[in-house]
């Protein structure tokens, strides 16, 4: 009888997976993965900018293991109505890669040109 191994990769999902992982651009560290896009604001992709009139291109992303985040919660200049935001960092070299909001739930705004999906 064949028997279906629900864990067990094939070749295709292997290579799917490491296609779809998205890494630091300064040290490569794994950050988070395409399958965990979201939309908010009615989109992925968002072009914002901060008081200093500095632009920012982001994404927005569920989870962001790769990503730690410093400082108290703020709402100020939020790009996201209803949620605070923090800064998230690299867990490996400590790279500013964008926000962590928190609200209704948490997701990640991570700075497009901070990401790369190639390890090198």
């Amino acid at each position: 009888m064949l028997q279906f191994n629900p864990d067990a990769n094939t070749e295709r999902d292997s290579d799917t997976r490491k296609d779809d992982e998205l890494y630091c651009s300064n040290c490569s560290k794994l950050i988070t993965r395409g399958r965990w896009r979201i939309e908010r604001n009615d989109d992925h992709e968002h072009a914002v900018f901060n008081p200093a009139g500095q632009i920012f291109e982001i994404a927005c992303f569920k989870e962001a293991p790769g990503v730690g985040v410093i400082g108290q919660p703020s709402n100020e200049f939020t790009w996201f109505k209803g949620y605070h935001w923090q800064i998230g960092f690299c867990l490996n070299c400590n790279s500013h890669l964008g926000w962590q909001y928190s609200g209704a739930d948490i997701f990640f705004g991570l700075i497009k040109s901070k990401l790369t999906s190639r390890k090198s």
